[in-house]
């Protein structure tokens, strides 16, 4: 992937999600990406969107998708990286859900 077309994907994920992640893991994406550690930054997003159950659009799965597919991730690198090395169970575990959010449940985090 170009890395004009990643920073367009990776904004445009980040900027969507917006106060569905924590503000301490929207702050550690953006610093790894203006520091060029895009490898760190789809990662720390990937495992937050997790760990997190984080309510994901169908939309922005695929913005992940593409993010995740961005990097070969071999046996080495597995422990530094470790989200994206599982990238497919990753993606099978995000909680997808197109339906409008509940505007009286309480605000993810």
């Amino acid at each position: 992937m170009e890395l004009a077309r990643f920073a367009a994907v990776a904004g445009e994920l980040l900027d969507g999600l917006g106060d569905r992640l924590s503000r301490q893991t929207r702050e550690a994406v953006r610093t790894y990406l203006s520091t060029g550690e895009d490898g760190l930054a789809v990662d720390e997003l990937a495992g937050a969107l997790c760990l997190e159950q984080t309510r994901v659009s169908s939309a922005e799965h695929d913005l992940l998708r593409e993010l995740l597919d961005a990097f070969a991730v071999d046996e080495i690198d597995a422990k530094s990286y470790p989200w994206l090395h599982a990238r497919e169970r990753v993606l099978a575990t995000l909680n997808v859900t197109d339906a409008p959010p509940d505007p009286a449940a309480p605000c993810e985090r």
